[in-house]
């Protein structure tokens, strides 16, 4: 086999793959080995005062406010150094959030936005306290905030809302914001002055509607992941397969709504039990954590929640030290094994050189000396048959009715010439899934979004000139010119315009990728000149 048919075989296993329906990891049961697909909120008493009743708190009284509620009711704007946050008065929701550090378009004023209260493309940060007989606030309860406007200008900042209950009951919610953080803490301080206790449960919930998976050439995972931090383990469902999540208990873990680039994410306290549960309904799908009672006694007071809300960049390395697995939002598909070490590999190359694009070129370069002994083969066999070509044809010409005789006079010479035509085809099985696992790293690594090089303005875009796609075009072509010619006239025709084909298939490709395969090619064609010229042909 040679190596021409590498093209061949990439485009024809690049088509499956694209078409391939993303992994799923196999989720686990609830005690009674039941799948739960209804989203609830259950307050049972594990009281040190057994006279609390149980409350049950079912979804319908936590359903998502209409976005026109939500607004009317005001909100409280926070800027800090990384984020600009629109916080509803009306439950305490994060229904706005922008992200400071990147600019919709690059060199734009215009600021990312990842969570959003408009109809339609709705994606809400909710939070409140299930209590008995509404006795404390739920996300639908309105708060009362002393400003409107805040600015982080030291180290952390406090916005507090206030609500009011009977009974003298009064809650404070209190976002926490920290000066290069993208997390902010909720929590709540809750003041009973009642006569009766008051069992509580904080919960938290990710509410969104359903976005698209990008085009077929830029496929990315968007959907709910829900982290078991017992058992290690992960649902991750797109929005197309909500239904087969799970309810969960886990001690820690935590649910996160994920697409290219961003999350956001709900952290619960990881030392305490918590219950992972989702829903959908017209396109509303839900992620809801609840967290452990606790009774607040009459004439006390308490702290709930302490829940963490990261919404921001999946950078990697630094996403796992938010919160244990928080890595598994990266997505790099089912070929994450090779993945992730790549992306290991560029990230540690550029905080040495601290460029993204020769951190490509050159873990590039390490790869094609990883597997240099397997293409130093493969190049040898095809060089000795570039040699037995003439001799291939004549025994064509002389046996070619006979296909039963070419094939037999065929492998004798082979044989006698100690040719193993096979010996290309190691080199493409191993390429292809580096080639792969390198398309999904590159599709999820933010640090290239907006990274220029040369004169590629975006290595996560595609080339604006098209000069990349081309070039990687006229290097496959070189590459068929150093290979022995098919034998085959129809083959050697598909060989010929396999160059055309990938520059044409290359054209919306990441720039970052398409940087990667070029390179590859030109390495390709310096170790395989080298050895024609060492065996003359």
């Amino acid at each position: 086999m040679n190596n021409q048919k590498l093209f061949l075989g990439i485009a024809i296993f690049l088509t499956v793959f694209l078409l391939w329906d993303k992994w799923q990891i196999k989720h686990i049961t609830d005690e009674n080995g039941n799948v739960i697909r209804k989203s609830e909120i259950t307050l049972d008493t594990n009281a040190q005062n057994t006279d609390v009743p149980m409350i049950n708190t079912e979804t319908s009284n936590i359903d998502l406010p209409n976005p026109a509620i939500v607004e009317s009711h005001g909100y409280t704007t926070v800027t800090t150094d990384l984020l600009t946050i629109e916080i509803s008065h009306k439950g305490g929701t994060i229904q706005n959030a922008y992200l400071n550090a990147y600019p919709v378009e690059m060199g734009g004023e215009e600021k990312f936005q990842l969570l959003n209260n408009k109809a339609g493309s709705l994606f809400l940060a909710q939070s409140g306290l299930a209590s008995r007989d509404d006795s404390l606030p739920t996300h639908l309860s309105l708060f009362e905030s002393a400003n409107t406007d805040y600015q982080l200008s030291a180290d952390e900042l406090v916005v507090p809302l206030t609500w009011k209950g009977k009974g003298g009951i009064t809650v404070t919610k209190n976002f926490h914001f920290k000066k290069g953080s993208y997390i902010v803490e909720v929590d709540y301080q809750v003041n009973n002055n009642s006569n009766e206790v008051i069992p509580a449960k904080s919960y938290v919930r990710l509410s969104r509607n359903a976005i698209g998976q990008g085009n077929m050439m830029m496929p990315t995972f968007t959907g709910g992941i829900v982290y078991d931090k017992t058992s290690h383990t992960v649902q991750k469902n797109e929005f197309d397969d909500w239904n087969e999540f799970e309810k969960q208990q886990s001690l820690g873990g935590w649910m996160a709504m994920v697409q290219q680039y961003f999350i956001a994410a709900w952290i619960p306290n990881q030392n305490e039990e918590q219950v992972f549960s989702t829903s959908n309904n017209n396109n509303l799908y839900k992620l809801t954590n609840a967290n452990q009672q606790i009774n607040v006694a009459a004439g006390s007071s308490a702290t709930l929640g302490a829940n963490q809300f990261y919404l921001g960049p999946k950078e990697y390395g630094n996403i796992e030290e938010v919160a244990t697995g928080l890595n598994y939002t990266l997505d790099y598909g089912w070929l994450d094994i090779l993945a992730d070490p790549l992306s290991w590999g560029m990230h540690k190359i550029n905080g040495l050189v601290s460029s993204w694009g020769w951190s490509i070129i050159i873990i590039t370069i390490l790869i094609k000396l990883a597997f240099y002994p397997l293409s130093e083969k493969s190049y040898r066999s095809m060089a000795k048959m570039r040699l037995l070509s003439p001799r291939l044809a004549k025994l064509k010409e002389t046996y070619g009715d006979d296909k039963q005789k070419m094939g037999q006079k065929t492998m004798e010479l082979y044989k006698k010439e100690k040719v193993n035509p096979a010996s290309g085809c190691l080199p493409i099985l191993v390429q292809i899934p580096v080639f792969i696992a390198f398309y999904w790293m590159l599709l999820d690594t933010v640090e290239l979004r907006h990274t220029s090089f040369w004169w590629l303005t975006d290595l996560s875009a595609q080339d604006p000139y098209y000069i990349l796609p081309i070039i990687m075009g006229a290097s496959m072509f070189v590459q068929q010119k150093l290979n022995p010619p098919p034998p085959d006239p129809m083959q050697a025709k598909i060989m010929m315009s396999l160059p055309f084909v990938f520059t044409i298939f290359f054209l919306w490709f990441p720039a970052g990728l398409v940087l990667y395969w070029v390179f590859n090619n030109i390495l390709s064609i310096a170790q395989q000149w080298t050895i024609n010229k060492r065996i003359g042909s």
